[in-house]
């Protein structure tokens, strides 16, 4: 998104589309220039706000590290109403207790190594899916683990 002239919002409207609606409300009489200018500036920022809940971009560089337990952490990258994806970061022989999935939870490898129960060992690029009410036995690392994941919302908590 490009800054706007007055640098007070951001602009995602094409230059077209912005002088359109420019265009469109200039045609109206003198007197209604402040009315119009107030509703002018609604509309841009409602159709700018529905733009910008199209697209969601978390840089590598951005977003916050919030602990969730011992050693395990997370980065927040998008929300909705029953789910989070997040980045997930273990360190070196941290756990997560055993637990089950309110809903699928899908998770993706990116460095390191995931250990769940004794058997089940992900590597980087492996894909690995909690079904809903599938229990997980104890998540651990030795060597440190940095995941994406995609579970419940309600899940996956920052702790104080």
């Amino acid at each position: 998104m490009k800054a706007t002239s007055d640098n007070s919002r951001p602009q995602s409207l094409t230059a077209d589309i912005r002088r359109s609606l420019e265009q469109a409300l200039d045609g109206q009489r003198a007197g209604d220039a402040e009315l119009l200018a107030r509703v002018k500036s609604r509309v841009i920022d409602a159709i700018e706000h529905k733009c910008a809940l199209l697209h969601r971009t978390v840089r590598a560089d951005g977003g916050e590290w919030e602990p969730v337990g011992p050693g395990v952490e997370r980065k927040l990258l998008w929300e909705t109403a029953d789910a989070t994806s997040c980045l997930v970061r273990l360190a070196p022989g941290a756990s997560f207790p055993p637990h089950g999935h309110p809903i699928d939870e899908e998770s993706v490898i990116l460095e390191g190594s995931l250990r769940i129960g004794a058997d089940l060992l992900l590597r980087v690029g492996d894909f690995h899916v909690g079904l809903r009410g599938v229990e997980h036995e104890t998540v651990s690392t030795d060597e440190g683990c940095l995941c994406f994941l995609r579970t419940a919302r309600c899940f996956f908590e920052p702790v104080s």
